[in-house]
């Protein structure tokens, strides 16, 4: 009875020490010990055979020795005249540890691949933030240009010139006249400006939707409601503060924003049915004093 050495038993049927352990305790079998180094465990080649049998693990030829065994077995050690069976026993243990070794591999390079993964996805949400940044700070620099340029008029408010051609306010108003029809251009221009409620300077609050000119319902009435119910998005200028309102996707949610320094600085305003005027004022008087603070 030859005894292999633990390790030895392990590259024999490809699994490591703890399974090997595992498999020992459920055939019923245990570990001996080495005739001269009690401190070594060793199987004999009756029981790596069992285990191998059991869990359907090939061993085409007898184990080889361990170095420390060898010494021991020197008198049972194969003729010199079949050195081939020898070597073949040699190295065929090899394999193991080579499958072993390509699964680890693989095992790293997958790592690698989901850390560069994880990273672009990073680099994309940080690119398509910064590109929201950017149009949002676009939109702003040209709404206060066109404020600018915009000429005034006393007793209007300038949000109302916004919507009027300067030529057709230079012309006398004439009941009689048919208005004239929009060009294409001047159709695709007014959608792209959002509604607004705006404080005028004669101390009243003005509703300019850019289809339908000034609107004249009374403020928090049911026609109010009807109509923020009917917008995606708009803006209001307060006396205490200014902000662009938006739906969030299909809902009756509503959020106002503000950028400030290239940052959007967000306030929660409520359902449709909540977005009084009072409201309003408060998220505006909030957004600004908190801007006020970081200036």
């Amino acid at each position: 009875m030859i005894p292999i050495a633990q390790m030895e038993c392990c590259t024999m049927l490809g699994v490591g020490p703890k399974t090997l352990r595992n498999w020992l305790r459920h055939a019923g079998l245990s570990f001996i010990a080495h005739p001269t180094d009690a401190r070594l465990k060793c199987l004999t080649e009756e029981q790596v055979r069992q285990l191998a049998t059991l869990h359907a693990r090939p061993l085409p030829l007898p184990p080889p020795a361990s170095p420390t065994l060898r010494e021991e077995a020197a008198p049972l050690a194969l003729p010199e005249e079949n050195p081939p069976v020898k070597q073949e026993q040699e190295t065929l243990p090899v394999s193991a540890p080579t499958t072993l070794s390509e699964e680890a591999e693989l095992r790293k390079t997958m790592c690698r691949l989901e850390a560069k993964v994880m990273t672009l996805q990073e680099h994309l949400t940080q690119l398509t933030l910064e590109l929201l940044r950017e149009r949002s700070e676009r939109y702003e620099q040209r709404l206060s240009t066109l404020e600018a340029l915009l000429p005034q008029q006393p007793g209007s408010p300038s949000s109302v010139q916004e919507l009027v051609p300067i030529a057709s306010a230079a012309r006398p108003h004439s009941p009689s006249a048919a208005p004239r029809p929009l060009q294409p251009a001047e159709l695709h221009a007014r959608s792209r400006i959002l509604p607004r409620i705006e404080y005028g300077t004669q101390g009243l609050y003005v509703l300019i939707c850019p289809q339908e000119g000034v609107l004249s319902f009374p403020l928090d009435s049911p026609e109010w409601f009807d109509w923020l119910a009917s917008l995606a998005s708009f803006r209001f200028l307060g006396p205490q503060g200014r902000f662009t309102a938006y739906r969030e996707g299909q809902t009756r949610t509503w959020k106002a924003y503000r950028t400030f320094r290239s940052r959007p600085h967000r306030r929660y305003l409520g359902i449709t049915d909540r977005l009084t005027l009072a409201r309003l004022e408060q998220v505006a008087a909030s957004l600004q004093a908190e801007l006020t603070s970081l200036s």
